[in-house]
């Protein structure tokens, strides 16, 4: 894993950041280029659309609840994963709009190539990634009770654009968001087995790999939620609070959940 620490020597404009964001599948816009304004800064990027909660931000701060889950509103590191596996398309990209960063050493937003990731795995994985639905399931919320459900692959395509789906959660407890985390429980069958390994191998590929970015704050990370896995390590400093954002790619981009 590799600290990035963001330094520009220019202002950037518009351009200047989707040209980063498409050659490295990430970049942060500059409290110069956000002005407060977020959802206008976001608007040259994508269109604006509804999360889990039915509107059209989430806030990512410490709520008492779910101290023993890897939740974004728990305090605890999350491992990695792709955003709304269960929406088709997901959000083409997600974005971190910082208010205040955690003082306390954690709280980074880590990122990894998931493309780079399935060229890791050995031919056999490869063809489960490519050709073996997953019945990928999220409740909105850890202890809610509706599901939100989508079959696909690993690996799939949408209008020939190939899409990376992962989530640790998932393959490891079989929810996005897992109300119970028993790691001691035996998988039942061979195909929960295998997800198990995928998800390990993902884990490991992904504390190689990944790029660690405290986001300052104002700012706003933004990234290719297609291809990119992301992950957060732990924080202790429960003033941390950032908003998220999906993004579509385009105004034409519907998000459905099966």
């Amino acid at each position: 894993m590799t600290d990035t620490l963001i330094e520009t020597e220019k202002t950037l404009d518009l351009d200047d950041y989707k040209l980063l964001l498409e050659k490295q599948g990430w970049v942060i816009l500059s409290p110069e280029f956000v002005k407060d304004d977020p959802e206008r800064a976001l608007s040259g990027f994508g269109q604006t659309l509804l999360q889990f909660n039915g509107k059209k931000t989430f806030e990512v701060q410490y709520r008492p609840g779910f101290d023993n889950l890897p939740y974004s509103q728990s305090k605890n590191g999350i491992g990695p994963h792709t955003e709304a596996p269960v929406y088709d398309p997901p959000p083409r990209f997600l974005a971190l709009h910082c208010h205040v960063q955690a003082k306390c050493g954690g709280g980074q937003t880590q990122l990894a190539d998931g493309f780079e990731f399935y060229n890791s795995l050995d031919e056999e994985l490869k063809k489960i990634a490519c050709e073996k639905s997953i019945s990928f399931s999220a409740t909105a919320q850890p202890g809610y009770s509706g599901k939100l459900e989508h079959s696909t692959c690993i690996i799939s395509n949408v209008e020939k654009k190939p899409i990376f789906r992962f989530s640790y959660n998932q393959f490891y407890y079989g929810d996005v968001n897992p109300s119970d985390c028993t790691t001691t429980v035996i998988p039942k069958t061979d195909d929960e087995a295998c997800l198990r390994r995928i998800a390990k191998l993902g884990e490991t590929f992904f504390n190689d790999n990944s790029i660690s970015i405290l986001i300052p704050e104002k700012s706003i990370l933004i990234w290719d939620n297609q291809r990119l896995m992301h992950a957060r390590v732990r924080y202790t400093d429960t003033s941390r609070h950032l908003t998220r954002y999906w993004l579509s790619c385009s105004s034409n981009e519907v998000l459905e959940a099966n």
